[in-house]
């Protein structure tokens, strides 16, 4: 197991250098949104709760030494007259006032194991706490790593439409000057010039969505919304590298939902036993010193007093409360191993999608890369050929519209590669 770890861990060590994917700007956010988000300090001292809740369960171990002060008014004494042949009649009264204090201790020495498994309950619970702090950790990262994409992928489409812009703006120019030398009708510029404020509008657009892209971004960092933060200029491309069918086989032992599920088998283990642990023969030591009045025989001032003991108590017949809860406790170790089985299918199958989409991802930056070139060489052409009159303002519009639809699948073919090697690592529990 340890070899198929260390040679998952390669594989991924070698495809994230050749992927090049986490700018500097990225972990920065990303370390910014985990000190900012509140979901993680909620869980971080649910963590932290858990220690102390830990550290409770061990002290139930230990002796307890408690102090106790007692003030009561009998309003009929005990008293104690008897006749004795030699001595004749005499009486003994107590006081109608009795006070004291008392300090006791009492050392648990079989309870049946109860307060063991209380304290691995406590431990178990206390390492769910982490792997649920860690998961939402995870869940944070992959939403810092969503928002800062599609940022970067906003800005991109600004720089096509302004792009597209400049090249109606050409365009316009053209047509007017062959509209000046009588070379081609007025409606070829009315028809760039409709063009060119559609470009404008396009422009516009992507400007409105870029910044709500970045303010989404600011959201998760926890910035002023309207700040100017840095991104990337654009989107690195992402290329498929190893076979990652090692990496989701070992996610089985990464993901926190697994860790989880197996805790919680456990956690009902453990209260099984504490259940039977009542059923058990339970002992006791103690002792116990008071200065109280009145003291012993019937001394009206307060004297020192103490006692040593030993307590068993020995559970003899319940009804038959044992084994049903016996049978309970089997039942909820069960539901919870069927959990485990639900988990592990879920996080194979996560795992197994996520590759698969990260893959489909990536052969799509291909194919939109091959369109870009070749849509891009045809706009020129197409250019050209207008110029020549070889070709309809129609057709060299389409050209254009042919290349800009190019470049914007190019850039969203980037992005969503991007995004799904991000879920695919929070797949393999790398985040």
């Amino acid at each position: 197991m340890n070899k198929i770890i260390t040679v998952a861990a390669a594989l991924l060590l070698s495809s994230t250098a050749l992927h090049a994917q986490e700018s500097e700007l990225l972990k920065k956010y990303r370390t910014m949104a985990l000190s900012y988000n509140q979901d993680v300090k909620a869980a971080d001292k649910g963590v932290a709760y858990y220690k102390e809740m830990e550290s409770s369960a061990k002290a139930d171990m230990l002796p307890k030494v408690a102090a106790n002060a007692t003030a009561s008014y009998v309003g009929n004494p005990m008293e104690l007259s008897i006749t004795l042949p030699s001595l004749g009649a005499f009486s003994f009264e107590g006081k109608h006032e009795n006070y004291g204090t008392s300090v006791s201790m009492v050392q648990p020495v079989y309870t049946g194991g109860r307060n063991l498994e209380q304290v691995k309950i406590a431990q178990k619970e206390s390492a769910l706490s982490e792997d649920q702090a860690a998961l939402t950790r995870s869940t944070v990262t992959f939403g810092t790593d969503y928002r800062y994409w599609n940022a970067v992928a906003a800005q991109e489409m600004v720089a096509v439409t302004q792009q597209l812009e400049k090249s109606m703006e050409n365009l316009v120019r053209v047509v007017r000057e062959r509209v000046d030398a009588g070379l081609v009708n007025k409606n070829d510029l009315l028809m760039a010039e409709v063009k060119l404020n559609d470009a404008r509008f396009q422009r516009k657009k992507a400007q409105d969505s870029f910044e709500v892209s970045r303010m989404a971004l600011n959201s998760q960092i926890g910035v002023n919304l309207k700040a100017a933060t840095a991104i990337d200029t654009s989107i690195p491309v992402l290329r498929l590298a190893g076979d990652f069918a090692t990496e989701v086989e070992a996610a089985l032992n990464n993901r926190a939902e697994v860790r989880m599920a197996q805790g919680k088998i456990a956690i009902q283990e453990s209260a099984g036993k504490v259940k039977d642990s009542y059923y058990k023969p339970q002992f006791y030591l103690g002792a116990e010193g008071s200065y109280s009045s009145p003291g012993y025989n019937f001394k009206p001032d307060m004297d020192p007093n103490y006692a040593v003991y030993a307590k068993l108590s020995i559970p003899v017949f319940e009804w038959g409360k044992r084994k049903s809860s016996r049978r309970a406790s089997s039942i909820r170790v069960d539901m919870a191993k069927e959990n485990l089985n639900k988990v592990t299918d879920n996080v194979r199958l996560e795992a197994q999608s996520a590759y698969y989409s990260y893959s489909q991802a990536v052969e799509q930056v291909v194919l939109t890369e091959n369109s870009l070139e070749k849509a891009k060489d045809n706009e020129q052409m197409a250019l050209d050929r207008y110029k020549e009159g070889n070709l309809s303002i129609l057709e060299t519009l389409d050209a254009q519209l042919y290349h800009q639809m190019a470049q914007i699948n190019h850039i969203r073919s980037r992005a969503n590669a991007q995004i799904y090697y991000s879920e695919f690592l929070r797949a393999l529990g790398k985040y």
